[in-house]
Order: structure tokens, then sequence, then C-alpha cells
């Protein structure tokens, strides 16, 4: 936890409520959560709304940031500046409410992400007149690793008489770009010379194309993603399939 702790920036501004017909809910809000690849695309903007109540002098509002970080199945506090800091209302202008918004920027992944928001009044000669407390929904940062997938198997005979050409789709369904990487069949135990792939986009998919043994019927074949470990994936626990003879 300490690690994402030292990438972590904010973007603070408050937005004072005197301008609105209506005073504000009291509430935490997850306004905006945005994920990418790169630590400065991931962003979690939480906004906390607290309407003036009777005999309010002044409004105070801290935002503490919680994260569940990857391997931890648990959410925990997280230290960055700025956080865990009262914000407070300008004195002596009572409005409707009060109104804060905090961004978090470098955000990691895979990791979820959400604000506890504490809010405070007081009165007359500093009195607390109330507190409360609520917590925003999830802000989910998903792994951004490439994810390599077998798709569909189409095979043909030939082109030789005990031959068949097998026609495999690998694709991405990762966030990121998948780098160059083998793909190994197997057909009736045997291992047949790899064919390597350049590389896969995101959401991307390409075919790649085995001329081997034909298989016999009932028989399996052996698909094998990535045979050298080239490619660093968010799972790697479906790059071995297996598929059926397609002939009969």
């Amino acid at each position: 936890m300490q690690r994402a702790a030292l990438i972590l920036t904010l973007v603070l501004f408050a937005l004072p409520a005197a301008a609105q017909a209506q005073a504000p809910p009291l509430r935490a809000k997850l306004s905006a959560c945005q994920s990418g690849p790169a630590a400065t695309d991931r962003t979690a903007t939480f906004v906390g709304s607290m309407p003036a109540i009777a005999g309010t002098k002044r409004m105070w509002m801290r935002f503490d940031l919680f994260a569940r970080i990857a391997p931890a199945t648990e959410f925990a506090a997280v230290k960055a500046p700025k956080l865990g800091v009262w914000q407070k209302s300008a004195p002596g202008r009572v409005s409707s409410g009060f109104v804060f918004t905090q961004r978090v920027q470098g955000l990691p992944a895979p990791a979820a992400f959400r604000a506890q928001v504490r809010f405070r009044w007081y009165g007359k000669g500093g009195k607390l007149l109330r507190s409360a407390t609520r917590t925003s929904s999830i802000c989910k940062q998903p792994d951004q690793r490439p994810d390599l997938r077998a798709g569909t198997l189409d095979a043909a005979r030939g082109p030789l008489l005990d031959q068949a050409t097998y026609d495999l789709e690998v694709r991405n369904d990762g966030h990121s770009a998948a780098t160059g990487f083998d793909v190994v069949l197997t057909v009736g135990g045997a291992e047949q010379p790899p064919q390597h792939v350049a590389g896969i986009a995101p959401a991307a998919t390409t075919t790649v194309t085995f001329v081997g043994p034909r298989c016999a019927p009932g028989s399996t074949l052996r698909f094998e993603l990535d045979a050298e470990d080239a490619v660093e994936e968010s799972s790697e626990a479906d790059d071995v399939v297996e598929r059926a003879c397609p002939f009969s």
C-alpha cells in the first residue's frame, strides 16, 4: 500500500453552494473514473457535498482514500499529500451548503478505490453542531496488461493426403498491446514447429495457421499461446487450450 501512496497526486477545488437554488445533498459521490495504460491516464474524481443547517457558521469536510490493490482483498487507507485534511468553507460566509471536489491521479492498476468523506457543522463560538460520514461508490482500475485468448478453430484437409491446415483465431482481450510471441500446436503427441505472431493490439484478433499431421477422429489438438512466456499477461491460466479434432 505504501508503494501506491507514493505515486498519487491530487487536484483539489472547492465549489461554494451559494448560487444554487436548493441546498446540496449530503453525500460522497464518485463523479468520474478514468483508466488507461499509463498511470497518468488513471484518475478518480470524488465530490463531497453538504447542506447548511440551522445555526451553521462554518462547514468542514475531509476526504480519506481507501484502496484495494491486488493481491489484497480488503480496502485499506491510502496516504497521500493533501488527503486526510479538513477542508473548510470560507469564514463568515454562510451559504446554502458546501461542495468540494478531489481528483486523485496516478492510480495503480489493477485496483479499486473509494472515498470516505467526513462532514462537520460548526456554529457560533466554534461549537460542533453535527457530524456525519458518507462513502462513495467504487472506481475500478482494471489490469492494463494484455490477455491472450484462443478463439475459433477452422481446419481443412491437405495440402498432402495425410496433412491438415489448422487456422486458430487468437485475440487480445487485454487493455494494452501484446508484443511478439510464439504459438505451438501439438497433434497426436507430436509438437509442431512454432508459429510466430508479431503482436496484437488490444481488442484485436489475428489468425495463426499451421500445416501439420491430420488429427485422428476423437483425438484432441493442443495449442499453447505464448509458449516462451514472452508476454506478461493479466492472466495466463488460459494460454493452453485443447480442441476436439474436427475430422470424423
